[in-house]
């Protein structure tokens, strides 16, 4: 028998967990931190989000498994062991949703929607200038599995008109690549939609700030659907009201969920979701975890592990 810890703030997902797990392999036996097991029985934990306390105790911990494609909640994590190996989950099922949320804030910038709904509120009927396929220029900030799949899926829906940004150097055909530091500015020149999908990390952090948004195109449109921390709140609030940026899609923030009292809730121009736009889902992603703990039982790498220094 093999056991295996839940390590997460709430046990939201885990009888999800535990039914697809047990599908593939009934001899794994996932424990709540609610439920009596023993720490010296656990090689491989499925966090998010992890309480404090837990780690000191797993003396024969082997893998982190983190429950999303996102790790930065584990690098928050202060008493995690810095040496231990961390998987991330890569599934397409995840891509794809990603990719349908950002088609959708891309059409809402594209067609006006949200121009029309501030003008519902108003009672004002107001026709936009419309918008061509090849004039709208994207920008893509990160091209990981979430990058790649909502770059195509954006082509596949007419618009040829698409750069990314990545870290290293890439060469994408039909995409306009940039990368590193040097590029981000040229990257965002005259962009008409920026859509940030990038990990956390120190370098991304506030990486959507006032700096950048200059260097849209005026009424610009905004996608964050990566963190809250890549956003400089008080920077979208300015360009708002400039009207540099004309509309914003927001799914995640730093503090979840957001403050009653946060500013965002009231600027109508800003479309708020609740970390909703890419979840995990046990049906697809179990395969992988379970294939994980048969690697650390074997004494073999992990699958998807993530590179420690460069926290992602």
């Amino acid at each position: 028998m093999t056991h295996l810890l839940y390590l997460t703030e709430n046990d939201r997902g885990l009888e999800r967990w535990r039914t697809e797990i047990a599908k593939i392999d009934p001899n794994i036996t996932l424990h709540s931190l609610n439920d009596p097991y023993d720490p010296d029985t656990i090689e491989v934990v499925l966090a998010w989000k992890p309480p404090a306390g837990i780690f000191p105790k797993l003396t024969h911990l082997k893998l982190i498994q983190s429950l999303g494609m996102g790790v930065d909640h584990l690098f928050k994590t202060k008493d995690r062991p810095p040496t231990m190996p961390i998987a991330r989950i890569i599934d397409a099922d995840m891509a794809n949703q990603m990719s349908e949320y950002s088609l959708y804030g891309a059409l809402t910038a594209f067609r006006n929607f949200h121009h029309y709904r501030a003008a519902k509120a108003r009672a004002e009927w107001a026709p936009e200038p419309r918008n061509f396929h090849d004039e709208f220029a994207i920008g893509i900030l990160g091209y990981g599995e979430l990058g790649r799949t909502t770059a195509e899926r954006l082509r596949q829906n007419g618009f040829p008109n698409i750069r990314i940004w990545s870290r290293t150097p890439k060469a994408i055909p039909s995409l306009k690549c940039y990368a590193g530091k040097e590029e981000l500015l040229s990257f965002a020149k005259n962009l008409d939609l920026l859509i940030c999908l990038l990990p956390l990390t120190a370098e991304t952090e506030s990486i959507l700030n006032s700096r950048l948004f200059d260097q849209l195109n005026p009424n610009a449109y905004l996608i964050n659907a990566a963190r809250g921390e890549h956003l400089n709140h008080a920077d979208l609030i300015a360009a708002i009201e400039s009207k540099q940026i004309s509309g914003a899609l927001l799914d995640v923030f730093a503090e979840e969920p957001l403050p009653k009292t946060d500013p965002f809730w009231t600027i109508p121009e800003i479309e708020i979701t609740p970390h909703v736009a890419a979840s995990t889902n046990p049906r697809t992603a179990a395969a992988q975890v379970v294939e994980n703990i048969r690697r650390v039982e074997a004494g073999k790498k992990a699958l998807n592990l993530v590179d420690l220094k460069r926290t992602y």
